[in-house]
């Protein structure tokens, strides 16, 4: 039997990695759902509200135009790179979809995202793998 420490820490770490392997495919098939069925538009990337107030959030911000609601500002899904890519720089104009009952919900056309999610994906596994092992050694 192992110690309380070592069941604490495997569960901790187990359902840790579980939650980002959610989070991961949660967002990875919300992007894919919009990028197939979302209604099309041409978003401008537009400055975010300034340094202390979202300092920590990397995602550029989206401005596009949706009939009957106006000017929609939105961050896109899914997008979890450290830094902005060239291509979303502020001023810049992107294709993006969005899901029309809730157009806060938008994903980004043409910007590659497969590294990261394969970052996060592993991120993920590694902490189930290890919490399933500690909790094994534990057990």
């Amino acid at each position: 039997m192992g110690t309380p420490l070592g069941l604490f820490t495997g569960a901790f770490f187990t359902l840790f990695g579980l939650g980002v392997l959610t989070w991961c495919v949660t967002e990875v098939r919300t992007r894919i759902v919009l990028r197939g069925s979302g209604t099309p538009a041409t978003a401008r990337v537009v400055a975010g509200p300034g340094p202390a107030l979202d300092h920590a959030d990397t995602s550029p911000l989206l401005a596009f135009h949706v009939e009957g609601r106006g000017e929609i500002v939105a961050r896109p899904r899914g997008w979890t790179t450290i830094r902005r890519t060239p291509a979303l720089a502020v001023d810049a104009l992107v294709p993006v979809s969005y899901d029309p009952a809730r157009p806060e919900r938008v994903a980004v056309h043409g910007v590659r995202q497969a590294r990261s999610d394969v970052f996060w994906l592993l991120l993920g596994a590694a902490f189930t793998v290890c919490g399933v092992l500690l909790l094994v050694a534990a057990v």
